[in-house]
């Protein structure tokens, strides 16, 4: 997933990769140096990924994996 996420032009210091859930690949990437509060996690399933937004401290003194963030992994609806 991380090789993907690069392809897709996140920078690889801003990837952080996670314990799987259930089994499934997770990440999270720190967006907050593009002058957001903006994280998101990425979540790897059979049939693609779900990526969740979730709010981050605008100091980045506070690691994005340090954020709590309870996923929802619910089939998506589109």
């Amino acid at each position: 997933m991380r090789g993907s996420l690069i392809r897709l032009g996140y920078p690889a210091a801003r990837i952080h990769r996670m314990p799987d859930h259930a089994g499934a690949p997770r990440a999270r990437l720190d967006l907050r140096a593009l002058g957001s509060r903006l994280a998101l996690e990425v979540t790897g399933t059979g049939a693609g990924v779900i990526t969740e937004a979730f709010g981050a401290p605008e100091d980045e003194s506070v690691h994005v994996l340090d954020v709590e963030h309870k996923p929802n992994l619910d089939s998506p609806t589109s």
